[in-house]
């Protein structure tokens, strides 16, 4: 006689078996309409109070919801925290700036500027590499000379600003 063994996992606890599937886009319903925007075609998301904005494309769409609750249901491989109230989509990225303080100025494929906070720093330096695979990282120092990413890893001290080609 055979059996069938079952496991009930807690809600967002993923077996290790399974990857887990993130949605491929977000419902937003503005005013008399309802549409939904492909979350690859986010450039970033800001929070304000309980309401997040979604920056895609230079138009902005407001949604009734936390950033907190936006950032478990975007895929951290292509989204990252870099700010309190701000997540970017880690492919718009297209230059970072030091500022004071450990503090960044990201740059992206829009124009479009956002702070990164030195609080996210430290996980954001693992996610690029992933996010960019394939694509090369440049860090131009004091005397214009361009550094792989493996050297710019080793200078020590703040960096002038690292640029995504």
């Amino acid at each position: 006689m055979a059996t069938v063994s079952s496991c009930v996992q807690a809600p967002g606890m993923q077996s290790a078996e399974t990857p887990r599937e993130y949605p491929k886009k977000i419902v937003i319903r503005s005013q008399s309409r309802i549409f939904l925007q492909t979350v690859a075609d986010i450039d970033y998301l800001s929070a304000a109070a309980n309401y997040v904005h979604i920056h895609s494309a230079g138009q902005v769409f407001r949604i009734r919801s936390t950033i907190n609750a936006i950032e478990q249901r975007l895929d951290p491989q292509k989204f990252g925290r870099v700010h309190r109230c701000t997540i970017v989509n880690l492919e718009r990225v297209k230059e970072a700036h030091a500022l004071q303080r450990g503090d960044y100025l990201l740059v992206l494929q829009d124009g479009s500027q956002l702070k990164m906070s030195r609080r996210h720093r430290d996980k954001l330096q693992k996610l690029l590499p992933v996010a960019w695979e394939g694509k090369h990282l440049v860090k131009y120092g004091s005397d214009s000379k361009e550094i792989g990413l493996a050297a710019a890893a080793s200078v020590s001290g703040r960096s002038s600003s690292f640029l995504r080609n």
